[in-house]
């Protein structure tokens, strides 16, 4: 009747990377030759082994690649952004030239136009309009017509 359990025991090797358990032994060996190899690590070697091989490890492994990854491809396009900056303040330094020389040439047409226009107009109104009464020539036109 105890042969079950004892069986039960054989078969059952509890946690291989149990903290209690002592060094582990890795023996490597080739199946078609004879060339091995053994490794034993230490306890504190087989909580680090543990630790890496957990699936919380590679949650956190995947979400700190994935943030320096995002890190690393926002510093790779400073270059770019400061080059496209550069750009931008050379158009609008030229922008502003521009525009302060079209205000010049603005200003240059407006006083053209005052100028024409004046000489146009006065003119063409002292030739149309009739003599404002009380004035030098009505009085002279008005004199003579007796």
């Amino acid at each position: 009747m105890s042969t079950p359990e004892r069986e039960s025991r054989e078969h059952r090797h509890g946690n291989v990377f149990g903290r209690g358990s002592g060094n582990m032994f890795i023996h490597v060996r080739r199946a078609s030759g004879l060339a091995h190899r053994t490794m034993v690590f230490r306890p504190w070697q087989v909580q680090a082994l543990r630790l890496v091989a957990s699936r919380w490890f590679a949650v956190v492994l995947a979400i700190a690649l994935m943030s320096w990854g995002y890190f690393a491809f926002q510093a790779a396009r400073l270059p770019l952004l400061t080059r496209q900056i550069t750009h931008l303040e050379r158009d609008a330094a030229k922008i502003d030239t521009l525009q302060t020389a079209l205000e010049q040439l603005q200003q240059r047409y407006d006083q053209v136009q005052q100028m024409l226009s004046a000489s146009t107009r006065a003119a063409p109104a002292a030739a149309k309009l009739p003599p404002k009464p009380g004035s030098t020539a009505t009085k002279a036109s008005s004199t003579t017509a007796h």
